[in-house]
């Protein structure tokens, strides 16, 4: 069983599904909440795939980890994906459903390591920016990590942007290292 062209499939049907309603933010809110879900609750995803769970329970467990509430075109794929035991999947279809989402919004996600927290107001400023250099929406994910001693690194699809004290450190000690050797 090929599980990425199904879980595609389902996303795909989701998302335009959505679409034609209008929902497709609030579905797509409950789908990041989801995919948050299994890896914060591992058991989660067992509890799912229970044969002695009815499909009315599966589907309260999977509501509840939507976030308690869910859109009209969310609860019917919900009843589609249990009605044709596809609840296995479910991770997989949320975690495709984001990704189409992200591409049909033209919305790039991010994560923005820094080495103390920042303030809402300079994290705005800060996608603002990025917002106008690479012309697209963005989400970012914020990160603490002392072990860049200051500054920040951006990591924005296949781009990294290390604007860190570390990393200025270990650019330097490069450079010495390639001068010593000649």
């Amino acid at each position: 069983m090929n599980t990425g062209l199904i879980s595609t499939r389902y996303a795909r049907s989701l998302l335009d599904y959505a679409i034609s309603f209008g929902e497709e933010k609030d579905v797509y809110a409950n789908m990041k909440l989801l995919s948050e879900m299994f890896p914060a609750f591992p058991k989660l995803r067992s509890a799912i795939a229970n044969p002695g769970l009815s499909i009315h329970d599966k589907k309260e467990i999977i509501v509840t980890a939507c976030g308690g509430t869910v859109p009209p075109s969310l609860d019917k794929m919900i009843d589609i994906i249990l009605k044709n035991e596809r609840e296995t999947l479910l991770q997989y279809i949320a975690l495709r459903f984001i990704e189409l989402y992200r591409e049909k919004f033209n919305i790039q996600y991010g994560k923005l390591i820094t080495a103390v927290s920042i303030d809402e107001a300079k994290e705005q400023q800060l996608v603002a920016r990025i917002q106008r250099i690479t012309g697209s929406k963005l989400e970012i994910e914020t990160v603490v990590d002392t072990d860049i001693i200051g500054g920040f690194v951006l990591n924005l699809g296949d781009y990294r942007w290390d604007a860190s004290v570390q990393g200025e450190l270990t650019r330097i000690r490069s450079r010495f290292k390639s001068l010593q050797e000649k």
